[in-house]
């Protein structure tokens, strides 16, 4: 079996997503359902519930951009040097 070698191969950007479900957050910043929705109900990050009308269940949605602002607030600033 041959590999093209000549030819070079286009390198793929994936943007951040604007909002993740609660499994996504986990993945990209390592924060637990339940930790996400205390911070919600604290009203320390932002999220959305997209359900249809009359619906009982839906999927709740949390802002990126609210997470990062939050973690970037707990991070200890460096020791002077």
């Amino acid at each position: 079996m041959k590999i093209n070698e000549g030819a070079p191969t286009a390198a793929t950007v994936v943007a951040a997503p604007e909002f993740v479900d609660a499994k996504g957050a986990r993945q990209l910043f390592g924060l637990s359902r339940s930790h996400l929705y205390n911070l919600t109900a604290r009203g320390l990050i932002r999220s959305c519930c997209l359900r249809r009308p009359g619906a009982i269940r839906g999927r709740r949605l949390f802002a990126c951009d609210s997470i990062r602002a939050y973690l970037e607030a707990c991070m200890e600033p460096a020791p002077a040097r």
